[in-house]
This record gives structure tokens, C-alpha cells and sequence, in this order.
């Protein structure tokens, strides 16, 4: 890859960091999987260990879209970060929505975007207006979203415990517990990403919490549509649990065409961290 002009997107999430580096063709030269990069939950320190690995000289322009970055001063800490990493090369820096609307509409297309992930969030733009719902993490907000699916999971398999003897075998097996006391030690040392990879047991067999949290995200769709006085438009779903849930995937899909008739919906296929690039590129 010596002597290449590069262009490099990176994405941070909940659960890990995605990177992209492409020749000045577009040709994709190198894919890189890196640990989790939420702003809000990760150091200056551990930012800089994660990032350092992907400098190269050759680099034209960089894009860091990273979950947790909500505001200016947000976006100040990262240009610095990418500063300290990367020197002077020109930069975008935001958060996954940007590089999800950027992957699903274009680096300027119109849309409007639903993700469950990790946490979930809807953010629409039209006519370079955008409007966003949710996004608050999981201590105030992620309706919908993996953690969300999981930790109100384990709350019911408890009251069911507690009011009826009903002991949720798949979730003692899954964490290697031989009662459900052991519980209250794991959910106290378990990471946000450790309770998200739990919703899966939640949402293959809980179909009230799986329309529920289907409901969440097509209220905030609908609320992300009023704003922009948008009434039809494309709406794309990502995010792991979307991608890889087909049964919640259809249930968001029933409740946003309900709620806005003349919507199409489709789910965004591959990595978001493409828009991430399409950034850079753009830069």
C-alpha cells in the first residue's frame, strides 16, 4: 500500500470499532475490527491505544464516527484526538448516525434512519434539515435497542421468579449460573455490551417485549417524520439487532407503514462503516 493516497472511516460503537481504508479509487485496501468506542464510557488513553494502529503516511483524510458524541464539545475531543493520532490530515468528525445516514441515503440524501444496536436511536434528514430522537444511552433512553431487549428481559424473568418459581433455564445456561442469585453479582461487573448480547434470548421467545420494543422505535421514527414534515419517506433499519432479527425487523416494519402509510422501509445490508468512508472521502 506504499505510496497509495488513503482514505480512512472509522466507526465506533457499543460493541466494537470498525475501520475502512480505500485507495483514491474506492478500492476497499484493508478492513480493520477494533474494541468498543463509545465516547461517554472510553478515556482519552484508551482512545489513543485503539486509534494509533491505523496511522498511516499516506492517509488524504480521516473520518471518526463514534457513538456517544452528542455536541460540540463532543466533536472539539475528537478532532483533537485525531489530531494527536493523525497530525494535520483533513478530518470529519461525528457519530454513528452520521455514518449510518451516510451509508444508507448518500453523504447528503434524504432518509430517515432507525438503529438497534447496542442502543438505538432514529435520526431523519430532508432538504439539509435533520432531526434525531433518542440516543440518550442506555441509563436514560435506548428504547428498543439491544440493552434495552436484554435488561428489561432479565427485570421480568425475575418478578416471574419471584412471583410465580419461574426460573428462565436458557438465561442460567447462557451465563453459566446455577441460580438465579448468582444474578445480582454478574449484572453489577457486566459491561453495557454484555447485557445487549443477552437480548437474543429475549427476543426468539418474549413476543409482548419484542412488539414492544418494535413499537419504540417506530414511535420515534414517526416523531423524527413529524419534525420534518415528512410523510413518506424511505426509511432504512440497521443496527445488529435489526440486521440480525428478522422477526423484530418485520414488526418495525409493520408499525412504521402504519403509522406513516406512505413510508417504504428496507434494511440496510452490509456495514454502516461505508458511510463512515464515503465521509472521508467526501472531506
Amino acid at each position: 500500500m506504499a505510496g497509495t493516497t488513503q482514505f480512512l472511516g472509522i466507526e465506533g460503537g457499543g460493541t466494537r470499532t470498525v475501520a475502512w481504508r480505500a485507495g483514491a479509487a474506492g478500492k476497499i485496501l484493508q478492513r480493520t475490527t477494533l474494541g468498543p468506542f463509545n465516547l461517554k464510557l472510553t478515556t482519552d488513553a484508551q482512545a489513543l491505544r485503539l486509534l494509533r494502529p491505523l496511522r498511516s503516511p499516506q492517509l488524504a483524510a480521516v473520518s471518526l464516527c463514534v457513538a456517544g458524541c452528542r455536541t460540540e464539545a463532543d466533536r472539539q475531543r475528537l478532532r483533537r484526538l485525531v489530531q494527536r493520532v493523525f497530525g494535520g490530515v483533513p478530518c470529519f468528525v461525528g457519530n454513528d448516525l452520521d455514518s449510518g445516514l451516510a451509508a444508507a441515503f448518500g453523504v447528503a440524501g434524504d432518509g430517515i434512519l432507525i438503529i438497534s444496536g447496542t442502543g438505538s436511536c432514529v435520526i431523519g434528514r430532508r432538504d439539509g434539515q435533520v432531526a434525531r430522537v433518542g440516543g440518550w444511552g442506555h441509563l436514560l433512553g435506548d428504547h428498543g435497542s439491544g440493552y434495552w431487549i436484554a435488561i428489561t428481559g432479565l427485570r421480568h424473568a425475575i418478578r416471574e421468579y419471584d412471583r410465580h418459581g419461574r426460573t428462565n433455564e436458557r438465561l442460567l445456561r447462557r451465563l453459566q449460573l446455577q441460580s438465579y442469585d448468582g444474578l445480582v453479582e454478574w449484572i453489577q461487573s457486566a459491561g453495557k455490551d454484555e447485557v445487549a448480547a443477552l437480548a437474543d434470548l429475549f427476543i426468539e421467545h418474549d413476543a409482548g417485549l419484542l412488539l414492544q420494543a418494535a413499537s419504540f422505535l417506530a414511535q420515534d421514527c414517526h416523531a423524527v417524520a413529524t419534525r420534518l414534515d415528512y410523510t413518506a419517506p424511505r426509511v432504512a433499519l440497521a443496527g445488529g439487532i435489526l440486521r440480525h432479527h428478522r422477526k423484530l425487523a418485520i414488526l418495525v416494519h409493520n408499525r412504521v407503514v402504519t403509522m406513516l402509510p406512505g413510508a417504504t422501509t428496507r434494511v440496510l445490508r452490509g456495514e454502516s462503516v461505508r458511510g463512515a468512508l464515503s465521509l472521508a472521502q467526501s472531506t
